[in-house]
């Protein structure tokens, strides 16, 4: 069994019990100081101290001893990021750290930083903090580790007219020389990457549950964005209260939208921050954003349990926060919302993104090891989130929705205000499950699933009155190496009705004679079906007469355009197969083969003009046939998937060339000009991607005035993001530029380079850009923004040798390498390789025989 603490920790033998931080702000300067008392115990007498610090100007350190002042020493590490303190004789016990030092409110989004804002066409400041993984050492010297949990006494000295703000309520306000001190109320044990400080002009809005006080809070002018967030965190606190059976565990939350933020949001407890984008919104905001906001109001809540009331011990088991956030909100969702859908949304958004990130040799365990504050921040992905919560559906779904409840109850109250591990989390769920006969344990279920890496594909081979299966790992150039198993239930629908077996090794059989026969039936588990020839054509005639539901024929339509991904069949038996089968599909079927058309498109587009016509034919007479049914205005019976249905078939008709799509794309630009009310907002992304698409220098000077004028938040990211579908690379060349530009913030400014990596006119152009200007991107993007990878990632649409060639001989050069892209790398070159074994399968014409 792997250890649980699988990290070397600073402070062996030595426990934090209390920080006071006495912070004083400085508007002008943005020098803050700070007077620093840190209560440990010693286990063992020592006479050296480690902390973590870093970027912080260390003015003095006194360590007392049964409150006698010691001779203190003390080094700065500013390649470790510590903080060495000595003193003469060993001491033990209980002893008091006291330190002054002065920081600095970077603008690079980490530590405790500052945002800029305008306010009447003037510049104005917040100070705003982001501890998360490694960057509470970067704003006071601490032990910063998630199992080094501590109270936290917090007083904050602003300018007169500020407002501070931390995890727990103001206990008082003094005035001194006409500025406030914010005094807070002690914390509960918490760890040091949950701890909040912010500081600025904020204005709020109020509402309770019951005696709970919550706050949503702003920059100036945002009230009636405000409400709209206010009302989903009242109903998703009561909805997990209710859940798990544990009230909120801190007298108040209140939720802060920040105007520069590098995450989506954090989840600091009692003081979670957002994106500005992530949180304000009202009824004039489309439903895709308007379900972003809840969906992530609902994550940030959730994490107010699985993360803050119980904490992972070592960032191995960040799944245990990440994916049980991702889980639980769209549970909480489905909930509260229903009509919404969202479990359905859960399998096109949540299970098919772990399918993707979990399909590269280069991938990793749930629960892997870190130890480097760069490893722990290239583990905040795909994996931890979406491959995490869609194990956790297969554990409800192997446990049993009651017993994997009953679980959580037990996992959170015993370890309340303390850390745990996987092994915690999946023993109480056993414990829970007592008395229930199972093939397969739920801690080995749970081990094998969580542990190991990738996930498998079962074969289907029907034979005389058996069906065999047989599974192994895949990887998406086919090559999987070790033959790896997984526990697998095995839940089929067949003309005989439902069933279900078990596959606990490299083979199994279903016995009987079947007409035909689909496994995974509801798609509950994560592994890929490779059936036969003869199957699949049975299969696609069941989609075609509603015999299969929309989940289960996304997973038929999904496994079989893998084989086209790979570079195992030709394009074209993917789109004869669409055409013959799915006329009539449902979600999220619907919404899968509308994204694996418009990949095949982007893909082919300049490169292979047979492949591309063939794809664009078939994209057309998709989406027609998907148009033709949800029409251009829209409906009172309109779902919130109809709504961003029709505006993803709008765009993917005009990406393709449909004159009559881009027609009225064109005059509904020109309304929207004129009155920015007189279009549907749920289409209105669709409409600016269009008309960027087949628009002139003109249109882009139009959409580059929208995004510098725009101050709803959804207006400006639609408006920047329609800069990087306009075709060609003089276009693509000044939207970069822009991107670096002051006029961007610095996390929006990934979004430019995102489009146009995805934009087949330009994406080669960003190669060369992004290579010849890396220099400045690693510059801008240092290693506490957590961002430079993004870029490193944008090559995933190259297909060709020369290109990979080019990146391996940049990156080679050890000035070029840093350690926070090198997962982005190992993961890119996969990718491409993938797709040029696609390319050489759908591009290459063979050669005539003689």
């Amino acid at each position: 069994m792997m250890s649980t603490l699988e990290y070397k920790t600073i402070a062996k033998n030595i426990t934090p019990k209390n920080y006071n931080l006495k912070i004083e702000t400085n508007m002008k300067t943005f020098i803050y100081s700070c007077h620093e008392s840190i209560s440990i115990r010693l286990q063992k007498p020592t006479d050296k101290i480690i902390l973590d610090a870093n970027e912080l100007d260390i003015k003095s350190v006194t360590l007392y001893s049964k409150g006698i002042a010691q001779h203190t020493r003390f080094s700065v590490l500013k390649k470790e990021k510590r903080l060495s303190i000595s003193v003469d004789k060993k001491i033990s016990a209980d002893a008091l750290l006291v330190i002054d030092f002065n920081g600095i409110n970077n603008d690079k989004m980490y530590g405790f930083y500052r945002s800029i804002y305008k306010d009447g066409g003037k510049d104005k400041y917040l100070l705003t903090s982001q501890f998360e993984a490694p960057d509470a050492r970067s704003a006071f010297p601490c032990f910063d580790e998630p199992a080094l949990k501590a109270t936290f006494e917090i007083s904050i000295t602003v300018d007169e007219g500020m407002e501070a703000v931390s995890n727990m309520p103001v206990t008082e306000v003094k005035r001194i020389n006409k500025r406030r001190e914010f005094i807070f109320q002690k914390t509960p044990l918490m760890s040091t990457y949950l701890l909040y400080l912010g500081v600025g002009e904020f204005e709020s809005i109020k509402g309770n549950l019951g005696s709970l006080p919550i706050r949503v809070l702003f920059t100036k002018g945002k009230k009636e964005l405000a409400k709209l967030p206010l009302e989903y965190a009242k109903k998703f606190i009561a909805f997990y209260e209710n859940y798990f059976g544990i009230k909120y565990p801190l007298p108040k939350v209140d939720l802060l939208a920040i105007p520069d933020f590098a995450a989506g949001a954090m989840e600091n407890w009692g003081a979670i921050t957002f994106r500005e984008i992530s949180i304000l919104g009202d009824e004039k905001t489309p439903v895709s954003i308007k379900q972003h906001i809840a969906e992530t109001v609902a994550h940030e809540l959730a994490h107010q349990w699985f993360g803050d009331l119980v904490t992972m011990k070592w960032w191995n088991d960040l799944w245990l926060n990440e994916s049980f956030a991702t889980f639980m909100s769209f549970k909480a969702m489905d909930a509260i919302y229903p009509e919404w859908n969202m479990l359905s949304q859960y399998f096109n958004e949540v299970i098919s993104t772990a399918f993707v990130a979990d399909q590269i040799k280069s991938t990793h365990s749930i629960s892997t090891h870190v130890s480097t504050p760069e490893e722990i921040d290239q583990i905040f992905d795909e994996i931890s989130y979406e491959k995490g919560g869609t194990v956790l559906h297969m554990l409800e779904k192997y446990a049993g929705a009651d017993v994997f409840r009953k679980g959580l109850h037990k996992y959170l109250k015993k370890h309340a205000y303390g850390n745990a591990t996987k092994y915690d989390l999946w023993g109480a769920v056993e414990e829970a499950s007592k008395g229930k006969t199972r093939k397969f344990s739920i801690s080995k279920f749970a081990s094998a699933w969580i542990d190991n890496v990738g996930y498998p594909m079962v074969e289907v081979k029907f034979s005389n009155k058996r069906v065999d299966l047989m599974q192994k790992r895949f990887v998406i150039d086919g090559n999987a190496g070790k033959n790896e198993t997984w526990p697998i239930p095995i839940d089929f629908v067949s003309n005989k009705g439902m069933a279900s077996t078990f596959l606990n090794g490299k083979t199994g059989a279903i016995k009987g004679n079947f007409d035909w026969l689909k496994i995974n039936y509801g798609q509950d588990y994560l592994y890929r079906t490779k059936y036969s020839d003869e199957m699949l054509e049975r299969l696609g005639k069941m989609i075609k007469t509603g015999k299969l539901s929309g989940v289960d024929s996304w997973g038929i339509e999904n496994d079989f355009f893998i084989q086209i991904r790979m570079g195992i069949l030709p394009i074209g038996s993917y789109l004869n197969f669409i055409d013959k089968f799915c006329d009539f599909p449902d979600y999220p079927i619907d919404i899968s083969i509308a994204s694996h058309i418009d990949w095949i498109f982007r893909m082919s587009y300049g490169k292979s003009p047979e492949t591309e016509r063939a794809a664009k034919n078939a994209g057309i007479k998709y989406y027609s046939m998907l148009l033709k049914r949800l029409g251009w205005a829209p409906k009172k019976s309109d779902t919130n998937i109809d709504r961003m249905l029709r505006s993803k078939v709008i765009h993917g008709l005009g990406i393709m060339g449909d004159e009559s799509t881009i027609k009225k794309c064109k005059a509904l630009f020109a309304r929207y000009l004129a009155n920015h009310d007189s279009i549907d907002i749920n289409i209105r992304d669709a409409v600016f991607y269009v008309s960027a698409w087949t628009g002139s220098i003109k249109t882009y000077r139009q959409i580059l005035g929208l995004y510098k004028k725009a101050a709803r938040p959804d207006t400006k990211r639609i408006a920047l993001a329609s800069l990087g579908y306009f075709k060609g690379v003089q276009m693509a060349k000044s939207t970069l530029e822009l991107s670096l530009s002051k006029e961007v913030r610095i996390q929006d400014s990934l979004t430019p380079a995102s489009v146009i990596s995805i934009n087949p006119t330009s994406n080669a152009y960003l190669l060369g850009w992004t290579l010849s200007n890396w220099q400045s991107l690693t510059q801008k993007y240092v290693p506490g923004t957590h961002m430079l990878n993004y870029y490193v990632s944008n090559f995933a649409f190259a297909s060709d040798k020369a290109s990979l060639k080019r990146i391996d001989m940049f990156f080679a050069q050890k000035q070029n390498m840093r350690a926070d892209i090198k997962k982005s790398l190992i993961n890119v070159r996969e990718y491409i390789n993938a797709n040029i074994k696609f390319a050489e399968k759908n591009f290459i014409k063979p050669k005539n025989r003689a």
